[in-house]
Parts: C-alpha cells; sequence; structure tokens
C-alpha cells in the first residue's frame, strides 16, 4: 500500500513537469513556412497533411503549434495493427456487465478525445494504416461528426484540429492514402532535411549541458548527411541521429577528462548511434559499412 501511494504522488508530480516542459524547435525556413501554412489551414478550414522522411520535425512542429495556440495535443503512430478502436475508444467489458453500454464504460480514444476537448491531433504516418482504418477517418476529417457505438454521434469542438502526417510513400512498408481520405486532405506540406546551419542549430538546442566545437559539430553533420546520398541505405540518418551522436560524444568525452571531444571518441559514438539508426539494403552487413562510412567520412 506505502508503494502505491508513493507511485500515486510521483506519478502527479512527474506529470506537472511534463506540463512545465516546452517543445524545443527552431522555428526558422522550412519550418516557419509550414508553421504559417497550418495556421493558414486551421483558419480556412482545410485539413493539411506533412510529408518527410523520418526525423525531420513533422511530430515536433505539431506538438509546437498545439502549445502555441494554448491546446493539449493528441496522436497516434498508425501501422499494420492499429484499429478504428484504438482511434475512438471501446468500452470496458468489466465495467459493461455492472452499468451496460453507458459512457462510464467507455474507455475514448485520442481521436474522440480530440473532438470533445477541442486539441490538436496528429495521425502519424497515416500511409501505414490499412485501408478500412483509413476510412473510418471519413467522417471526423470531413463532416467534423463521429458517430460512436450504442454512444450517440457527437459534434467536434471548433478547437479541434487533425493533421497527417507521413513518410513519402516510396518507402519501404508505407502503404498509400485510400482515395477517399485522400480527398480529405486538402493541403500538403512538404518538408525535407533542412540546410547544415539549421540541422546544427537544431542539434545544439538539444545539447544545452554540452560544449561541442564548431569543427566537431561539422563532423557530425558530415556523417549523417552523408548516409542521405548512399544508395546502400534505405533509410539514413536524421536529425534525430546526429543529436544522439552530439549527446553520446560529449558525454564519453566527459567521462574521459577530454577537453575536446576526440577523433577516436567521435567515431565510437557514432558507431553505436548509425549501426541501430540506418537501414540497410538486403544483403549489406550493416556493422561493417558503418565502420566503413564512418572511416570515410572522417578522414575526408
Amino acid at each position: 500500500m506505502a508503494e502505491e501511494i508513493e507511485f500515486a504522488q510521483k506519478f502527479s508530480e512527474q506529470i506537472e513537469k511534463a506540463k512545465e516542459q516546452k517543445v524545443r524547435i527552431v522555428i526558422k525556413e522550412q519550418y516557419k513556412e509550414a508553421f504559417e501554412i497550418l495556421e493558414d489551414c486551421e483558419s480556412a478550414g482545410l485539413i493539411p497533411g506533412i510529408i518527410g522522411p523520418p526525423g525531420v520535425g513533422k511530430t515536433l512542429i505539431l506538438r509546437a503549434y498545439a502549445e502555441r495556440s494554448g491546446r493539449d495535443f493528441a496522436w497516434i503512430t498508425g501501422d499494420e495493427g492499429v484499429r478504428p478502436s484504438h482511434l475512438v475508444g471501446s468500452f470496458n467489458p468489466a465495467i459493461v456487465l455492472r452499468k451496460g453500454f453507458s459512457l462510464e464504460s467507455f474507455d475514448p480514444g485520442p481521436l474522440l478525445k480530440s473532438m470533445v476537448f477541442g486539441r490538436v491531433f496528429g495521425l502519424n504516418e497515416g500511409n501505414r494504416l490499412p485501408e478500412y482504418v483509413q476510412n473510418s477517418l471519413l467522417e471526423p476529417f470531413e463532416e467534423r461528426t463521429l458517430h460512436v457505438q450504442r454512444l450517440g454521434r457527437i459534434q467536434a469542438n471548433d478547437d479541434f484540429f487533425p493533421v497527417l502526417t507521413m513518410n513519402p510513400e516510396e518507402m519501404a512498408g508505407a502503404h498509400r492514402l485510400s482515395e477517399a481520405l485522400r480527398d480529405r486532405i486538402r493541403v500538403w506540406i512538404r518538408i525535407g532535411y533542412p540546410r547544415k546551419e539549421t540541422e546544427l542549430e537544431i542539434v545544439r538546442m538539444n545539447c544545452p549541458e554540452y560544449t561541442i566545437s564548431d569543427g566537431v559539430m561539422d563532423k557530425i553533420y558530415d556523417l549523417v548527411s552523408s548516409t542521405r546520398s548512399s544508395t546502400d541505405i534505405e533509410v539514413p540518418g536524421s536529425i534525430r541521429a546526429g543529436i544522439s551522436i552530439a549527446r553520446l560524444a560529449a558525454q564519453m568525452a566527459k567521462r574521459k577528462n577530454e577537453e575536446q571531444i576526440s577523433h577516436s571518441t567521435l567515431s565510437t559514438a557514432a558507431t553505436y548511434v548509425l549501426t541501430g539508426a540506418l537501414r540497410f539494403r538486403p544483403g549489406i552487413d550493416p556493422e561493417p559499412a558503418v565502420n566503413a562510412l564512418i572511416r570515410r567520412t572522417l578522414a575526408s
């Protein structure tokens, strides 16, 4: 019992910490333009879609947009296992036995909560959803209403703002959007990898407790950007990979009392990060491929 009380107290404390945490994002260039188009779409009553490779900040933009507009942000990531009930909600069988099919026995999903409370709702990787799940979104996206079985139809709060995000369709594992859902997405915002200066600014913003020289930052960028031009790599390094290399290398250097991050430390950190962050074409052994890429890039 004592542990349960302590858990409840700690849980409440961490919820308050999460509320105080601000989104770290650089609103400039393509990100500023995307932010402005989102504002225009909401004012015009249009549903936008954001297309871009993994790790360029699609979800982060939506989180920042919600924060700056004073709303909560809810989201779900699409995959083959998602069902309409994961979006809308479902009845709790144990409570149904006692109270029947009532609102008390219903556990609402993120889409329904967003419609009721007026939240920004992000449907991440919407093109990974099975088509019948995509089609369950037609009513809330087009009519801003949703029929909840046994409970009735609701009208969305005026502040409800759904946004779809997706990876480029040519990437492995992605489906095409159903024609019906595609027709509901009226505006398409494309985001790519940012310019070097902007990407490094994002990396530095996510490493506030470390001092990393410009030279090391340039090498980190060279490592990550080199993965984006290799024909052997299906999924290249994202901005997250650069942040991870920077933070790991800086912490390793701190542990070893290095005044600056050494070549050896940077190589080791990059190996640990990129071995898992990259996806190579079938038949290519990741570890030697990553080692060769690091040697080649850092030697140049």
